[in-house]
């Protein structure tokens, strides 16, 4: 895992989960490109995000579906970081499962938001671990020495979502570039 990356998935369609991110975040979409390899979303994601040295006040997402379950991820690890959007994305499409890795800065989250509230949330950053709320199914039975990126894939996977290194095998990304809020 030597990719930075943030997703949230629901158990929706992707366009769906797109506009309660779009309307949580009062964000805009400017831009929007399919791509089959996750190389030239990084490209994209790249040259549209402000964050990762692209357009200036824009983020860039990927997004894709597996199954029932729709994910939207970026590089910049913002996705992740935006508690009260997740909330409100919970409480309008329900479950919503949160995972973020960047081992070049040994940063890990796993989350869980429901009917608007924050279920389960782990982060590790700057050695730091914060853990909110109560044990999800996977962590049962699991003696909890320390959480890393390993676990946070470990976690995010246990809802049958694909690992951080999947590349989608029936359809292409979706990439988006938003407008920023002022």
């Amino acid at each position: 895992m030597s990719r930075a990356r943030s997703a949230v998935a629901v158990r929706t369609s992707v366009q769906s989960l797109l506009d309660a991110l779009y309307g949580a975040l009062g964000v805009k979409e400017i831009n929007r490109e399919s791509h089959k390899e996750f190389y030239d979303v990084a490209s994209f994601c790249r040259s549209q995000s402000e964050e990762l040295g692209g357009q200036e006040a824009q983020d860039a997402w990927y997004a894709f579906q597996v199954g029932d379950w729709a994910v939207v991820g970026d590089l910049g690890l913002l996705l992740c970081r935006q508690s009260e959007t997740l909330a409100t994305v919970s409480g309008a499409l329900g479950e919503t499962v949160v995972a973020a890795v960047d081992s070049g800065f040994e940063f890990a989250l796993f989350a869980l938001y429901d009917g608007g509230e924050s279920k389960r949330l782990l982060v590790l950053e700057d050695d730091e671990l914060v853990e909110e709320g109560f044990p999800i199914s996977a962590e049962r039975g699991q003696r909890r020495i320390d959480f890393d990126e390993e676990e946070a894939e470990r976690l995010w996977t246990s809802y049958g979502l694909p690992t951080f290194e999947h590349d989608p095998p029936d359809d292409d990304f979706i990439a988006v570039a938003v407008s920023l809020p002022a």
